[in-house]
């Protein structure tokens, strides 16, 4: 048995960042330049040039391999299938035969970039930054004379770059864990996902865009109007942000807005001004203003709605042909619990708060005839209507309906079946009841108000305080001072002891287990374990399913664990400290809960498979699949079926869900 890496350089007219690899792979002038190929049991490598005849022993060894391993596994597998067979002789291989040593990576908590893990590993071989250089002259075409580059020597170092990152590759993976054959496999279910794709209403879409780009010419002549010309457009934040410095109202008592618009470098230390969302959304919530500058940042802020932007990114990455976005469901794209992710059209972050199929059909039409979204549809705000419409955008094919599926407060019900204890079990006992957990929660509290339950157990349940339940409140639209929302954390925590003792006994098992390796220490249904050889010292939870979370470079400090935040990163070529993070009670529980969730949706991922049950799209605690609507019903309660059985590792939790039947994709 063994395992080829390989990596390819190529080089097109697509732009790959803004169209996605599927679109880039398929398109007539993508080419391939190299491709670099390590035998890993051996350590055997061939370079090979478009320009030559594959060698018969690098054939044999693709179909005598194993794995085929790719730093991006996506990207590679589809430069090889659609363009190293059709071009180039490449044998066939199964889909089964590829693995992403990015997804490797994530897994181990490592960041997924090639760059990033094997700084963060401190591999022998690390990613040589030339190689941007010559990506700009080899791979994308010049842009006065709109011809590629065919300079052989500049060919030639491209090969030893290629080569480089093949071997920087696989010197990471040596240094982490080996994915499981279960993590493996759900790597590959995911891309199955990816392969089925999402359709877009493409008509609504550039209609959108085209809106966009009408309100923020209009936003920017406004702006110009209200700051006398210093600021045109929404887009120039740096000039923004000075004009309010210059104009904002000061009182006696110095500036309130002052401390909204700065904020301090994590690095330097030093403050800095800012006008980003946080900024902006500060500054609207003061009483201060003058009328003039709340309506500068209300325009501004309404013409950063960075929702808008996803139409761009579905018309890009779209295929032309069938209008289906493929590749954007990430396999445990959060690292530190595994749990899923989306690039490219960044799917969490759709508005939830969305239009129905029969809203959308109406403002389609509306906006076919070129009318007023403000006047004609009763909106305050074109961009807020349209960042609406990005969850509908989203069809099922003609003659198909989406049948989704999402579990009931997952995270309310996992985090005390963790706790595996008397006062977790009170909770679940509500569930199971069939009772109303934040009406529940409210009347233990002594309040009568269900939405100071609901935002208490969404925001109380990993250690959160004021800070926390404040910003919950804020997303539900409710307001209290620090004060009252003390009160309420302090109410919610004497009425649930049990959480409190779980967050204590989770820390006291992490730095326990770092000072006693290889030992297991075990609170409620989750598990720790300190490996000081994997990756300077790996912390290891070990889920209920056996499966396991990492948390690399641990160490202890002061008291408490910390270990690598792969999330953040220093600059290329800094010598800057890897960033750290304390892993404490709360933050232990979020992981060990999200970890779970994760753990749950990936199983019934698994089962969806199996059942040839076609999910086109999952977000969290959600499942959607496409189906022909003749068949709905069916699905609808073979989804539920699958959704609500508990898998024997989970015996005790409660499980909820009620699948519907939409035209287009909405909440």
């Amino acid at each position: 048995m063994f395992t080829i890496a390989l990596d390819f350089e190529t080089r097109s007219r697509v732009d790959l960042i803004k169209c996605g690899a599927d679109v880039y792979a398929e398109d007539y002038s993508t080419e391939i330049l190299c491709c670099s190929f390590i035998r890993k049991d051996t350590g055997q490598e061939w370079l090979w040039f478009a320009s030559e005849t594959l060698p018969n022993e690098v054939s044999d060894a693709l179909e005598e391999c194993d794995e085929l391993e790719a730093q991006n596994a996506r990207f590679d597998q589809l430069i090889y299938e659609c363009i190293a067979v059709a071009d180039h002789g490449f044998p066939i291989v199964p889909s089964d035969k590829w693995m992403c040593v990015a997804a490797q990576c994530r897994v181990n908590a490592l960041p997924a970039s090639l760059d990033g893990a094997t700084r963060a590993a401190n591999s022998r071989h690390k990613k040589d930054h030339a190689g941007s250089a010559l990506i700009r002259k080899l791979s994308i075409p010049d842009k006065k004379t709109g011809e590629f580059n065919e300079d052989p020597a500049l060919i030639l170092d491209m090969g030893d770059y290629c080569a480089g990152d093949s071997r920087a590759m696989v010197a990471v993976t040596t240094q982490m864990r080996p994915m499981s054959d279960e993590e493996k496999l759900d790597w590959r279910v995911n891309e199955r996902i990816n392969d089925r794709g999402i359709k877009i209403d493409r008509e609504l879409a550039e209609l959108a865009q085209t809106y966009a780009e009408f309100e923020k010419e209009d936003l920017g002549e406004r702006l110009a109007i209200l700051t006398d010309g210093a600021v045109t457009a929404v887009t120039q934040s740096a000039k923004a942000v000075k004009w309010v410095v210059q104009n904002a109202w000061v009182s006696e008592q110095g500036a309130p807005w002052f401390e909204c618009i700065f904020k301090v470098d994590k690095k330097t230390k030093e403050r800095k001004m800012t006008f980003d969302k946080a900024a902006r959304a500060s500054l609207l919530e003061l009483d201060c203003l003058t009328p003039v500058v709340r309506e500068v940042v209300e325009i501004f802020d309404d013409g950063s709605n960075s929702s808008v932007a996803k139409f761009t990114a579905m018309l890009n990455r779209a295929d032309p042909d069938t209008d289906r976005v493929h590749g954007c469901l990430v396999f445990a794209g959060a690292g530190q619990t595994k749990r899923y992710s989306s690039k490219g059209l960044q799917l969490q972050n759709f508005k939830r708060d969305c239009f129905n199929a029969e809203q959308t059909v109406i403002l389609k039409e509306l906006m076919r005839l070129g009318g007023d979204l403000r006047t004609d549809f009763n909106s305050a705000s074109i961009m807020e209507t349209l960042a609406k419409l990005l969850r509908p955008a989203i069809m099922p094919e003609a003659g198909h309906k989406f049948v989704v599926g999402d579990w009931s407060a997952i995270e309310a019900r996992s985090l005390p079946w963790l706790s595996d204890s008397k006062g977790g079990e009170s909770v679940l006992d509500i569930f199971r009841g069939g009772r109303d957990i934040y009406r529940e929660t409210a009347d233990a509290m002594g309040y009568e108000d269900r939405q100071i339950g609901k935002v208490a157990v969404l925001a109380l349940g990993f250690g959160g305080g004021v800070g926390a339940l404040q910003a919950m409140c804020k997303a539900y639209g409710i307001v209290m001072t620090d004060a009252e929302a003390q009160v309420v954390v302090d109410r919610w925590r004497e009425a649930n002891p049990w959480a409190r003792v779980f967050w204590d006994a989770l820390e006291l098992a992490s730095v326990k287990a770092l000072r006693h390796p290889l030992t297991v220490y075990t609170v409620g249904r989750l598990r720790y374990i300190f490996v000081p050889k994997l990756l300077g010292g790996t912390l290891i939870c070990i889920l209920p399913d056996d499966s396991t979370i990492q948390y690399p470079y641990a160490k202890l400090r002061n008291g408490t664990v910390h270990c690598m935040k792969a999330s953040v990163q220093p600059k290329a070529d800094s010598n800057d400290a890897w960033p750290t993070m304390s892993l404490w009670g709360g933050i232990l529980a979020q992981g060990g809960t999200q970890a779970m969730a994760a753990c749950l949706l990936r199983e019934k991922l698994r089962e969806c498979h199996t059942r040839r049950m076609s999910v086109i799209m999952h977000l969290h605690d959600e499942i959607v699949l496409e189906v022909p609507t003749q068949f709905r019903a069916i699905y609808v309660a073979e989804l539920q079926h699958v959704m609500e059985s508990v898998p024997e590792w989970a015996e005790g939790l409660p499980l909820e869900a009620k699948p519907e039947v939409f035209d287009r994709y909405g909440k």
